[in-house]
């Protein structure tokens, strides 16, 4: 049995809305194993970012704070640590890639004042041995001419190379989990397969566990060993890459695989899914997805779906529960009655 690097379970967090409390992440578990790469998917507005910014400690703390759960790595419980405590593993031991590098990098501090910061803090580096090790962790990352781009700023890079800086940052204190946010958002398709083989190196030669957030299923038949289908705050189905694939069985999940474009068929309207993902102050009671189900049953709209497991897959879906019988069914509609 794979031994657990990171454990969520039951993770709950909340936003002040004014006077109203809502909840953008409802009841999140899951876990990820020792050199494990896990995809976690979904729409922008599903909880993704939020959940990595959990176990970051990200969240800002006048507005957020997790009502309820808890996020254990390496079985330390993170929701209970302080801030100081927080700062000797974030960048140390767990560290993140965050979506868009131009605004994660500071543009007034050059590439190497912003690299040595965790190299300082956590490892104790003097300058010159910093410098030294900030120049070979760059050429690592296949960009040329580190003794240059070190005393450059953010904004002579291209967006791939300032990218590779980010990628750079997150491995110079060879962490235990990275944490990858559309590591690839904005950059064109060659420069995007450079960026995931880096990953696939990197991880491989250090057997680091990589949590990879992504839109792009392409990327997470590629890259995972595992997949976390995250929609409204909630995973709604969880198995393994290729079991995924073969045979999804929520609805959503087969609703994002019909929208991937076909080569076979050019000519055909590309899929979409009707309507959009709720705010969490719209959610009730049910299930999230049943408004743009096209199989919700009356069962769906009154009571909210448990998690069903058969071989380690997991579907948060009415339509898994084989004892529940069906009396009638309305194809016209796409609706069933049970």
């Amino acid at each position: 049995m794979s031994e657990k690097i990171l454990e969520i379970n039951d993770l709950r967090v909340q936003f002040k809305n004014g006077k109203e409390k809502v909840q953008p992440i409802r009841g999140v578990s899951f876990h990820i194993n020792k050199g494990e790469t896990l995809g976690i998917v979904g729409e922008s507005g599903c909880g993704k970012s939020v959940t990595s910014l959990a176990i970051m400690g990200l969240l800002p703390d006048k507005t957020s704070e997790i009502a309820s759960g808890n996020i254990l790595f390496n079985n330390q419980d993170l929701s209970k640590l302080t801030d100081k405590q927080f700062r000797k593993l974030r960048g140390n031991d767990i560290s993140m890639i965050f979506q868009e590098p131009m605004t994660s990098l500071n543009p007034v501090f050059t590439i190497g004042e912003q690299l040595k910061e965790p190299l300082r803090r956590h490892k104790n580096m003097s300058k010159s041995q910093a410098r030294k090790e900030i120049i070979s962790m760059l050429q690592q990352v296949g960009l040329p001419r580190a003794e240059q781009l070190i005393d450059e700023y953010p904004h002579q890079l291209s967006g791939g190379m300032r990218q590779r800086v980010m990628i750079s940052l997150a491995l110079l204190c060879k962490p235990q989990l990275m944490i990858a946010d559309e590591p690839t958002t904005a950059l064109d398709v060659t420069i995007q397969a450079q960026i995931l083989d880096l990953l696939k190196k990197l991880k491989a030669e250090s057997d680091m566990s990589l949590m990879l957030i992504t839109h792009d299923l392409g990327v997470v038949a590629e890259m995972c060993n595992r997949v976390v289908v995250m929609y409204a705050g909630e995973v709604v189905e969880e198995a393994e890459v290729n079991d995924l694939f073969d045979s999804p069985k929520h609805p959503y999940t087969k609703g994002l695989m019909q929208s991937l474009p076909s080569n076979n068929d050019r000519k055909s309207k590309l899929f979409s899914i009707k309507g959009q993902v709720p705010r969490p102050s719209e959610i009730t009671g049910g299930c999230a997805f049943a408004n743009r189900c096209p199989h919700v049953l009356e069962r769906c709209v009154k009571e909210t779906p448990p998690s069903f497991t058969h071989q380690n897959h997991l579907s948060k879906c009415w339509l898994q529960d084989t004892s529940y019988k069906e009396v009638n069914h309305d194809e016209t509609k796409g609706t069933a009655i049970r």
